[in-house]
């Protein structure tokens, strides 16, 4: 079962009716709901004297306290075990998703393809680019965690994978594929579009997205708590309540904090610089 806690702060139209409010003291509702196998549990605390207790939420919440599905800026004290979920796996089947849509679209007309996997710890999704082109390179600190993949993609397609620990071979790249946060400066093209799972911690030319929308696959979006958005609540079905076949979505669009781009505009824009 799934847990969410939200946590407001009301406001009243009077003074007499914010007294008594407060009287009565803070207000708990738990509802649980239910959409294609998925149970939620949604906590919701009403906080009308201004002061939360955690203590409470704790009995409430047992052992879901330390995936909790709440908004990102809802304070949680860590001191007690509170943690929010993250959604990392599922942000990064997006972000490829996306990619593989476009290198499938572009991959035949000279698309220039990086995939940047620093770590060497998401080797899983070159095999279906390799599909529509030729022109791709992965970069990796980890040349060697590739090898196995290589040898599959080779026996299984005859394709030749393409494999450096230099950073230049991105730079004549169209399309850079980063599954993990970029943390260092890239030789990225002014013109190349980079798709990644969280804002960079560097600056990085050209064009950057990292988030990431859908609509939401019906009867989710009916348990979905309203403050938080599909990509976080998606991301909880996938990896927390095992709706693996969430992680085929490719998202319509994407964003950065200061643009956004649909799919068809992307392949619009990559396909001028290809």
């Amino acid at each position: 079962m799934l847990t969410a806690l939200t946590v407001v702060t009301p406001t009243y139209s009077n003074r007499i009716r914010g007294f008594f409010a407060k009287l009565s003291g803070n207000k708990i509702t738990v509802k649980i709901e239910s959409a294609r196998g998925v149970a939620l549990r949604h906590i919701e605390y009403e906080n009308r004297r201004g002061t939360v207790d955690w203590l409470r939420i704790n009995n409430l919440l047992a052992s879901a306290r330390n995936e909790i599905l709440c908004a990102d800026n809802l304070y949680l004290p860590g001191e007690i075990g509170f943690r929010r979920f993250e959604n990392g796996a599922f942000k990064i089947r997006l972000a490829c998703n996306l990619g593989l849509n476009l290198v499938s679209r572009l991959g035949e007309k000279g698309l220039r393809v990086g995939y940047y996997d620093k770590e060497g710890s998401h080797t899983g999704f070159v095999a279906d680019m390799l599909r529509y082109t030729d022109n791709l390179v992965v970069v990796t600190d980890y040349p060697d965690a590739y090898s196995e993949e290589a040898v599959f993609i080779s026996e299984k397609t005859g394709a030749s994978l393409r494999v450096s620990d230099n950073r230049e071979a991105l730079a004549d790249c169209n399309l850079i594929i980063s599954p993990d946060a970029v943390r260092e400066i890239l030789p990225v093209s002014g013109n190349a579009v980079t798709l990644t799972t969280s804002a960079p911690e560097v600056c990085i030319a050209g064009l950057v997205y990292y988030d990431y929308h859908f609509r939401m696959p019906n009867m989710f979006d009916r348990i979905k708590p309203s403050e938080l958005s599909e990509e976080y609540f998606a991301g909880a079905l996938y990896t927390l309540a095992g709706q693996h076949e969430l992680g085929s979505i490719v998202p319509t669009s994407c964003s950065c904090f200061s643009s956004s781009q649909t799919c068809a505009s992307l392949c619009d824009y990559l396909s001028k610089n290809i």
